[in-house]
């Protein structure tokens, strides 16, 4: 198995995020052959159980999607009708005997159903933090997209398996959306945009509300047929990024060298993949010092060390870059 996965490896199907969208375009009264220009996918690959697609195309489909739907809300009503997945994948989140369980199964699933995004999970002040990364090269028009769209899936998920509204907080790191009043809808009313990271958030005493109706033997089911799914848990861009994470200190030279690659190699893989490796690299140091001040109560020469600053006039004003705001004015 690989370690990590390429946008052009095609290991998707067609069920889950696909299938759902071109039901919803056509029911919307968007043409199959338009909804399919450009994408690399034809209607013979739709029909087809054995046929694999790749993120890339997936990607082509959605911003497709994006502009034939002409409105607003297309991608909190995607992101809904997600919830209602049959795949087997979906079922074992949405078959999971507690919301907690219903997490891990999505973790562990992620690159089947969500695999645009990666994401990094805390508890703090009895909540509980989901923050949110592309895990592929994304515009920023395209990424607050996909941020609707699995906001609204998780959204409708966990209303799902617990069989009843919970109560979910949603901070996005980019400007107020136009469309704010659909973010309410779909989401609620504790949405918040301009935020340092994005994420969602809830209640820690959430993770235990059970299923009502959990099936033990339809769930052990699944799981046995999710045993068959041998796939690379990672795409690249999410491999390079967790590994800056947790190693600030490496250049460009040295994460290279880590995958096995040269500097050269390296930089056009990356471009490949519609990245920088400055852009990567300042992300992760941003969510990286976020976590030390607001979580671990670092102090900003604690966090100026670990993330290999050893001027805190540099830091600070790194800082201010990535966000927008100094160390002192973070609030979380």
């Amino acid at each position: 198995m690989k370690p990590y996965l390429n946008q052009d490896d095609k290991y998707l199907t067609a069920q889950g995020l696909i299938t759902t969208l071109v039901e919803l375009a056509l029911s919307r009264g968007v043409e199959l052959h338009k909804l399919l220009r450009g994408t690399g996918v034809f209607e013979q690959d739709l029909m087809s159980v054995q046929h694999q697609f790749s993120i890339s195309q997936q990607v082509r489909l959605l911003a497709q999607f994006k502009v034939l739907m002409k409105s607003a809300d297309s991608g909190f009503l995607l992101g809904s009708q997600l919830a209602n997945d049959t795949s087997v994948a979906a079922q074992g989140v949405l078959q999971s005997p507690s919301i907690g369980k219903a997490l891990k199964q999505l973790h562990t699933l992620r690159m089947q159903l969500a695999p645009l995004l990666f994401s990094y999970s805390y508890l703090h002040n009895e909540q509980y933090h989901i923050v949110l990364q592309n895990a592929v090269g994304l515009d920023d028009e395209m990424s607050q997209y996909v941020m609707e769209i699995y906001s609204a899936a998780f959204y409708q998920t966990l209303k799902k398996v617990a069989g009843e509204r919970i109560h979910c907080h949603f901070d996005f790191a980019y400007k107020r959306a136009r469309h704010s009043q659909e973010y309410e809808q779909h989401l609620g009313l504790k949405v918040a945009f301009e935020k340092p990271i994005t994420q969602w958030i809830f209640n820690k005493e959430v993770l235990r509300m059970e299923n009502p109706a959990f099936s033990s033997f339809r769930f052990s089911q699944i799981n046995s047929q999710l045993a068959a799914y041998n796939y690379a848990n990672t795409t690249f861009v999410e491999a390079v990024g967790r590994l800056i994470y947790q190693n600030p200190a490496l250049n460009l030279d040295q994460v290279a060298h880590v995958f096995a690659m040269s500097s050269a190699t390296f930089k056009r893989k990356l471009k490949a993949h519609n990245v920088r490796f400055s852009a990567l690299y300042d992300e992760q140091s941003k969510r990286k010092a976020i976590y030390l001040l607001a979580m671990r109560k670092q102090c900003n020469e604690q966090v100026a060390m670990r993330l290999s600053f050893y001027d805190i006039a540099n830091f600070r004003r790194a800082f201010k870059r990535w966000t927008g705001i100094t160390p002192s004015q973070l609030k979380i």
